[in-house]
């Protein structure tokens, strides 16, 4: 059995327990608001993961860097999200070498038509012979909310480069 003095105590502990934990969860908002701020939501936003795989070539690798150091190629600098919806328009660039990109809440709530594309050094878009992207993706953007387009691989032509089959940013 519990002494007097215990049991008298008991009420005190929990209300001083949920005191401090309300204590903590307030600190822990205010922190992260003074962190990330106040972020405007306008739209709806778009995340994706990429990587580049080389077409049939004699790399044993399964996947290649942004600069695949090869003869005929050049470095793929920055990977390029575009979007449409309705009349408006828009786009959001990555560095290549992130693999991973997440827009702003900026895209207009409606049905988006979603593209991505390679961006070579000198903001030029790779050529389109050079690579094969994954085909347009059509999703429902709605204010506040992410779509997730998931991990995408970018086919690249890295080797056997010539006039008919340009490599890729060569």
């Amino acid at each position: 059995m519990c002494g007097a003095t215990m049991c008298a105590d008991m009420p005190t502990v929990a209300a001083t327990t949920r005191m401090a934990l309300a204590t903590r969860m307030a600190l822990a908002t205010v922190l992260c608001l003074l962190v990330h701020g106040c972020d405007s939501v306008n739209g709806g936003a778009v995340e994706l993961s990429w990587k580049l795989r080389p077409a049939s070539s004699d790399l044993d690798d399964k996947f290649v860097d942004c600069d695949p150091g090869r003869i005929g190629t050049n470095r793929v600098d920055r990977m390029r999200l575009e979007w449409h919806v309705g009349d408006l328009s828009g786009a959001a660039d990555w560095r290549c070498i992130d693999s991973h990109g997440v827009t702003g809440f900026e895209l207009p709530e409606g049905n988006a038509l979603l593209t991505v594309t390679p961006i070579c050094e000198g903001d030029r878009p790779a050529d389109p012979a050079s690579y094969i992207a994954p085909a347009a993706e059509q999703r429902r953007v709605i204010v506040g909310n992410t779509v997730s387009l998931g991990a995408i691989e970018i086919i690249v032509t890295v080797t056997s480069c010539s006039q008919t089959q340009p490599c890729i940013c060569g």
